[in-house]
């Protein structure tokens, strides 16, 4: 059986009718497969949607975690386990006895907790932190979410690396919501596959072997960390600060908007004036960002009292892009020759478009394009609707690393716009679209007066890497209301909290209605959100695209 994406054996002669029928086909499987699947799943317990809504207003109401639909089965899977252990047959009767135990509520709150870590997580986070250590004579630090104690002690062993000695003058808080977890973190004690990842140097330094084959954190950094447990949705916390810097990384996803939004509010008066908080790479601050500094790659500084609010061309909810210059229009002439013998449905002559390679500059728009199962024809439909000088345009499509090269390949055959395999440090400029590299997540990021492609290996988001959450967000972030995003056909939600972030940064946003879609999964959640300006046909999207396009750089040309 080919791939989907190699499917095509000319260039752009399946009309968009075809597609369709092929992506109604496809899904039509799919949802046939889906059923056998669901009836074929006998379970233990009864599990009904009244068990499950109880269940995420309990765990919201205690612990500020916000379950979606998609984490049922998850729910389901943990939870039984606390059934079979007090011998309880239902789920009713379940809650009620986490309603009345203090300890069993703890027990029900540490199941639901999502504790994946690992030592130097997003590594870029600490070669940052080593070197502003370095330049610090002491240094007061938070982990926000330490789990099982390897952040806690990443930082532990940055800091030693940084003043070069086994007690650096540094003081660590870490906290968790899980109790269980924090034992495991106050042992220190891990196996030896949790360690591979690390530096052998720094396993010497800085871990004692057990004879059981586990190796223990040396003691002097044991006792550099202090654990307690945290939970953001109670008052007071028992942190006291300031501290010099806050890691609260691939926590804040677990959160609706409203409690992600308290939880920074409240670490804005423990942060000092000049000190950084640390994000996951799918987060952002979109809602507290008048307090701090964006230094990239999910790196803040929190603001002095008084410091304006608007730096590097930073943008924020409601505020509006740089103007583009009067007169500048990207929209097509009614009629125009291809770049090649190949002709897109919008097509623009290339020798005209040449002048288009100079960089983009602040406040012109960039197109973001964001799909999964059946993307790879949604995507080309799409592209085939913009003109050779199009702003340029980011795409991440889930797919395998060995097929993205030759996706962008097949698409620069068939498009007006050229289009190549995203490549770190990329500059970006209109007339080109850039597909993200299968083992990479894609970001946008402001340099100087324009704006470059960054590609990194971090760990999945969202199951995915590339993943479509992360280039809105960072799109969100940077872009603001100068962004058009649609996101297209795919199973999953990833894409669906960026596009929600995009839309209230101020961006025109895009989800592909049910009907067009293979799979109504991302588009689907993001509509559930309230995160789409537009629900579409597929090919409707692409001249949604244009008149978003022009409509915000006639407002321009007008002010």
């Amino acid at each position: 059986m080919s791939a989907p994406w190699d499917r095509e054996k000319g260039r752009g002669e399946s009309s968009p009718r075809t597609a369709l029928d092929r992506i109604a086909e496809a899904r039509r499987s799919i949802e046939r497969l889906a059923s056998v699947s669901r009836a074929d799943s006998a379970r233990e317990f009864e599990f009904t949607e009244e068990d499950f809504s109880a269940v995420r207003a309990l765990v919201a109401e205690r612990a500020g975690i916000a379950l979606t639909q998609a984490k049922r089965d998850m729910v389901y899977v943990r939870l039984s386990r606390r059934l079979r252990a007090l011998g309880l047959k239902r789920f009713a009767d379940y809650l009620a006895r986490v309603r009345s135990d203090a300890r069993e509520l703890e027990a029900f709150i540490n199941a639901l907790t999502t504790n994946l870590t690992y030592f130097f997580r997003e590594p870029h986070h600490f070669e940052h932190l080593r070197t502003w250590l370095g330049q610090r004579s002491e240094a007061r630090l938070w982990s926000a979410g330490c789990a099982s104690g390897e952040e806690a002690y990443s930082i532990a062993m940055t800091a030693c690396e940084a003043w070069g000695r086994l007690d650096p003058p540094v003081e660590i808080f870490a906290t968790d919501l899980d109790t269980q977890v924090l034992e495991e973190g106050r042992r220190g004690i891990y196996a030896a596959e949790r360690l591979e990842a690390i530096d052998p140097g720094l396993r010497s330094r800085y871990f004692v072997p057990l004879a059981d084959g586990r190796w223990q954190i040396r003691a002097e950094l044991r006792a550099l960390v202090r654990f307690a447990r945290l939970n953001f949705v109670e008052t007071p916390w028992p942190v006291q600060g300031p501290f010099d810097a806050i890691l609260c990384r691939n926590v804040l996803i677990y959160f609706d908007r409203q409690t992600q939004r308290m939880i920074l509010e409240r670490f804005v008066p423990l942060l000092r004036p000049g000190g950084h908080l640390y994000l996951g790479h799918s987060e952002n601050l979109l809602h507290a960002s008048e307090a701090f500094e964006p230094l990239g790659r999910t790196i803040y500084r929190r603001k002095a009292e008084g410091e304006p609010a608007a730096v590097l061309g930073e943008h924020r909810p409601g505020s509006a892009p740089p103007a583009v210059p009067r007169g500048e229009s990207w929209a097509p002439p009614p009629s125009r020759a291809g770049r090649s013998s190949s002709t897109g449905a919008a097509g623009a002559d290339a020798t005209s478009c040449r002048d288009l390679d100079e960089p983009l500059r602040p406040g012109e728009s960039v197109i973001l394009i964001g799909a999964s199962t059946g993307g790879t024809e949604a995507i080309k439909i799409v592209l085939q609707a913009l003109p050779a000088n199009a702003p340029p345009v980011l795409i991440v499509q889930h797919m395998p690393e060995h097929f993205t090269a030759s996706f962008a390949k097949r698409l620069d055959q068939v498009c007006a716009l050229r289009v190549s395999e995203a490549r770190d440090g990329e500059i970006l400029t209109r007339g080109w679209a850039w597909v993200a590299p299968g083992h990479s997540h894609l970001r946008l990021e402001r340099q100087g007066t324009g704006y470059v492609l960054r590609l990194d290996r971090s760990e999945p988001v969202n199951r995915h890497r590339p993943s479509v959450d992360v280039l809105f967000f960072s799109a969100a972030e940077v872009l603001g209301p100068a962004a058009v995003a649609a996101l297209l056909t795919g199973m999953g939600r990833d894409g669906a909290q960026g596009l929600l972030a995009l839309k209230e940064a101020g961006a025109h946003t895009i989800a592909q209605d049910e009907a067009s879609a293979v799979i109504w999964g991302m588009p689907g959640e993001a509509v559930r959100l309230g995160a789409a300006c537009e629900v579409l046909p597929l090919t409707e999207i692409g001249p949604a695209i244009v008149r978003a396009v022009s409509a915000r750089q006639a407002f321009w040309a007008r002010h």
